[in-house]
């Protein structure tokens, strides 16, 4: 019953929308195919598909990668459906893992569910299919398709595929994905591969003889041994991958194996054989600390910002989410130091059929989430959730059954982690998000209105209303995944903020359910990536009140460093930062540790690869598309971190003078077509901030307007408002009291031009700028909606390219950069007191100081590009007394861009870290304002002669730049010039 829909040939017959070339490329082979870029869509293959077993076709990937592709599938029903972007029809745009050369995918289709979950697509009436492959890199080819078909085998390669040994074929039945190796006792290897194979067994016996010799003798061999798991990925457990079979795979990962296993072998040989020594041991003067043993989890205790063992010592753990057993457990500690109990709805997406809560959900009325469409977090699954079964199980957390029915799960489940023995801290939930209308949420809302407002007639005059009583009261209603258009902007933000009040309470509520199970295990909960999100305004998350009301420690999901520094920045008091599902790359685990971490979790290292997301097992060390030698990096990262522990949380106590407002006004008013796109002006204003002055060599932290309120701008030198177009009366009356007693503030366009229910604000006047013509550039359109890491949806926005002007005169005080540069924005100014710093070739101000009181505002008319911004900010850092001990620039004296540095000060040594995320090798030196007399770099351990050198991309260095005591008494005068001797 095999019939070809379309061969994908000069001769074919249906069309394509989007970037598809009918017959523009080959396979290897010679056989005809067509070239395609990006998602192709049709209307014109036969609707009727009943009585086959699969849809097949054969794709060529000429890259040296494997990538992730995908399908979606419509019938009648699903364009015709009001749930159509809820999930009605096939919807596996990321399912189909497509490694390099060719692959044969078989989509069984006999049967085949909608993404939603609540049917199965008719087969008799399929009238829309899209296909979707990643867009070829620059000089590269494009992926191209051949034979798509419709089979009568349901999992198996029909014949008409062609397939040879060694071809990788891609199954997906349903949700589920499996990719293997077709035929493979019927491949015959090269020649080549085979003796590279040999070589590096070779190699690895010789590597294991020595760490053997050097156990015998006491030495710990740790970093020798990520040579030895390099290589046995290499030799046996990619080679089994389908996407890691090619030869020119095969051939990576040996060779990148054997130069690992070669090079720890050869330094082993040198120390024993006695061509080189390391430092003297004896009983006064030990070198630097090993890699400490993995701590009694169950004895760690908090103190301040860090988890410390008996002796007090701050313990770093670095762990390997799904890694509880086995020789990874070297590197790694147990991924279960934590653990998420699901305490703050009851269950999870994969086990909520087996909780009280589902019976609750179906058993009582007003169990269901009210008036909200949206990704609904992790409480409990939607057609969005990732993982379990698809059945929309949206709880409502007003209704008392799901709240019985939490505890009662809380209380089934206790013994699950309560005598866990590696347990450090406990998750109620993460990734989390809450709205709900129903009664009782109205209710609540109303009273809470009544408190902050006292009278109707103030509620009134702030939303433009005309209630006559509180019980009237309306929030504005969403559609899809936010307000209505129209929203009333003034109500959206009331309701948006109380929103983010009772979800804390709930939490609070989870937390006082799981202390009675437990008196004093650590807590947290939280939802890390909306508070850098347009969509703040709906998921209930305000992290200053979890933090503080709710946690024990502060829970940081990722790899983002501002989040990292504004969620440290938001806590009352100093407590541990634990990370249990991070996303970044091993390069950026120091930084992270630098930043504030006491634990991380790397998103993962599974038992085998994903049955659902092809793309997460692509991000996997083992089964993932990095090279072995970076593989082996992530081992001897995680032994840095322990080896390093106090080294590196020293850097925790760095001063900070210099703040960011983190603007909860500004999070949550916000235009409605916006809550869906990945960013907004202030956030824009917030990340680029951010980002300019992290490398200007100053610790950089977050001030809210909470914290403003309290009077805890005192301890800060600067502030710098990005774009916070929308300020309480009372932020901005904080804002300038702190300027009043000598502090210095720089404003960014379009700051304080509104208050928080979006009417207009005299702000900018008390300071004595006038604002004119704002030239902005327009929003030219949107991308479509993608999911995240944390599965909720956003979208790319584009905007036109605005203004450019570059300044044609400074004031003398300030040293021009080679260019200064603002675009985007603009705004025309006028002041009555003050100076221009810096105006364009028609005198117009684009940067002028302003004195107020004892202090000083400098207002900036547009947006400066990032070198410019950089520039500016390490001018206005020098000119507000930041004290800086630690200056690094290039060769010639100037900044780079994207080199991170900073400096503690102990006793007799500076501790200096760099990390380069510039994207290129970067020449560097190092100046501070004490002697040097001799230097090491800790990672290594290398001695070096110069505090300058050479640091490669992505690379992270860690000095010790000593002091010698008997120079300073002895020899006065001496400066840190001094070269030393390396070793």
């Amino acid at each position: 019953m095999s019939g070809l829909l379309d061969p994908f040939d000069l001769e074919g017959k249906v069309g394509w929308d989007g970037r598809f070339e009918r017959g523009k490329a080959r396979f290897p082979d010679g056989k005809a195919s067509s070239a395609v870029r990006g998602r192709i869509i049709t209307e014109e293959l036969p609707r009727d598909w009943s009585g086959y077993g699969s849809l097949q076709f054969t794709v060529h990937n000429p890259w040296p990668r494997a990538v992730v592709g995908g399908i979606e599938i419509y019938d009648t029903a699903a364009l015709e459906s009001p749930e159509l972007e809820y999930g009605d029809f096939v919807d596996r745009h990321k399912s189909l893992l497509i490694g390099e050369g060719i692959t044969h995918v078989v989509i069984r289709i006999d049967p085949i569910q909608t993404t939603q979950g609540n049917r199965m697509l008719d087969l008799r009436d399929v009238v829309r299919v899209a296909l979707r492959f990643p867009e070829p890199e620059e000089g590269e080819e494009p992926i191209s398709l051949a034979s798509l078909r419709l089979s009568p085998e349901r999992e198996e390669v029909d014949r008409l595929a062609n397939a040879h040994p060694g071809d990788s074929v891609l199954v997906m039945r349903h949700l589920d994905v499996s990719c293997y190796i077709f035929e493979p006792e019927n491949y015959a290897e090269p020649v080549d591969v085979l003796r590279l194979t040999d070589e590096l067994s070779l190699e690895k016996e010789k590597l294991q003889r020595i760490v053997d010799v050097a156990d015998m003798n006491g030495k710990q061999t740790l970093y020798a041994r990520t040579a030895l798991v390099a290589a046995d990925i290499a030799l046996k457990a990619r080679p089994m991958l389908a996407w890691h079979a090619s030869p020119r795979a095969k051939r990576e990962n040996l060779s990148g194996a054997l130069e690992l296993v070669r090079e720890e072998r050869e330094k082993l040989e040198q120390l024993f054989s006695s061509r080189r020594h390391e430092d003297d041991e004896d009983d006064s003067n030990l070198p630097l600390p090993l890699v400490k043993p993995l701590p009694d989890f169950k004895s760690l205790r908090i103190k301040g910002r860090a988890f410390v063992d008996r002796t007090g010592q701050p313990v770093l753990i670095c762990a390997m989410s799904y890694i509880n057993e086995g020789p990874l457990l070297q590197f790694f500690a147990p991924e279960q130091h934590k653990l998420e109990i699901y305490a703050a709805g009851g269950g999870s997406r994969y086990d909520i059929e087996w909780s009280p809560v589902y019976e609750a959900f179906h058993k009582y009325p007003g169990t269901k989430r009210v008036g909200w469409r949206g990704w609904c977090g992790h409480l409990i699954k939607d057609q969005w959730a990732m993982g379990g079964r698809k059945e929309n199980v949206v709880i409502c957390l007003e209704s008392e059954p799901i709240l019985q029915a939490i505890d009662e799960y809380n209380r089934i489940h206790a013994d699950d982690w309560r005598e866990h023995p590696s347990l450090m801290y406990v998750i109620l939930g993460y990734e989390l998000t809450y709205m709900c209308y129903c009664d009782e949420s109205l209710r609540r809302f109303r009273d809470w209105l009544a408190e902050r407002h006292g009278n109707i007639e103030a509620l009134n005059d702030r939303w433009g209303t005309a209630y006559h009583a509180f019980n009237e009261a309306e929030p504005p209603r969403s559609v899809g995944f936010g307000p209505q258009a129209d929203a009333n902007r003034a109500a959206w933000f009331d309701w948006a903020d109380w929103n983010t009040r009772r979800f804390t309470d709930h939490l609070r509520w989870s937390r006082e359910s799981v202390r009675k199970l437990h008196p004093d295990i650590p807590i947290c909960a939280g939802g890390t990536h909306s508070m850098l999100s347009p969509h703040n305004g709906t998921t209930g998350i305000d992290e200053e009140m979890i933090i503080n009301e709710v946690d024990d420690v502060i829970l940081h999901e990722g790899a983002d460093l501002l989040s990292i520094d504004l969620l440290h920045a938001l806590s009352e008091k100093p407590m541990p930062m634990v990370d249990p599902e991070h996303g970044g790359r091993c390069s950026g685990w120091l930084l992270n540790y630098f930043h504030g971490k006491s634990t991380l979790s790397m998103f993962w290292w599974p038992k085998q690869p994903s049955r659902q997301f092809p793309a997460s097992t692509l991000h996997s060390p083992m089964y993932g598309n990095m090279k072995i030698k970076f593989v082996a990096e992530h081992l001897r990262t995680a032994l840095h971190a322990r080896r390093l522990n106090k080294e590196i949380s020293a850097f925790w106590e760095i001063p900070k003078e210099i703040a960011i407002l983190y603007s909860k006004t500004n999070m949550l008013q916000v235009p409605p077509e916006l809550l869906t796109a990945k960013t907004t002006d202030y956030l824009t204003a917030l990340r680029g901030t951010y980002d300019a002055a992290r490398c200007l060599d100053a610790g950089i932290t977050f001030i809210s307007e909470k914290q403003l309120l309290e009077g805890k701008a005192a301890r800060l030198k600067c502030i710098a408002l990005p774009a916070v177009k929308h300020l309480p009366e009372a932020v901005f009356e904080a804002l300038d009291q702190f300027a009043r007693n000598g502090g210095s503030i720089l404003v960014l366009p379009e700051s304080l031009t509104r208050d928080e229910y979006d009417r207009p604000a005299n702000y900018l006047e008390r300071w004595s700028i006038t604002i004119g013509k704002t030239e902005m550039p327009e929003i030219e359109g949107f991308g479509e909606l993608e999911q995240r890491y944390d599965q909720n949806l956003e979208r790319g926005i584009q905007y036109g390219r605005g203004r450019e002007i570059e300044a044609a005169s400074f004031d003398g005080k300030l040293t021009p950069p080679p260019r200064f540069v603002m675009s985007g924005i603009f705004q025309q100014i006028s002041f009555d007191e003050g100076e221009v710093v810096a105006a364009g070739p028609a005198a117009e101000p684009m940067l002028v100081r302003i004195p107020i009181g004892a202090g000083t505002v400098w207002y900036a008319a547009g947006m400066p590009e990032k070198p410019s911004f950089s520039a500016l900010l390490d001018h206005w850092f020098a000119e507000s007394g930041i004290h800086r001990p630690l200056y690094v620039t290039d060769a010639d004296g100037n900044r780079i861009p994207g080199l991170e540095a900073r400096l503690v000060r102990r006793q007799h040594d500076d501790l200096v870290y760099l990390v380069n995320e510039s994207g290129k090798d970067a020449e560097f030196r190092i100046q501070t304002d004490r002697p040097i007399h001799e230097i090491r770099e800790l990672l290594s351990l290398q001695y070096v002669k110069a505090a300058a050198g050479r640091i490669a991309k992505d690379q992270t260095l860690l000095f010790s730049l000593r002091e010698d005591p008997a120079v300073r008494y002895y020899r006065a005068g001496a400066n840190n010039e001094i070269e030393v001797s390396a070793e």
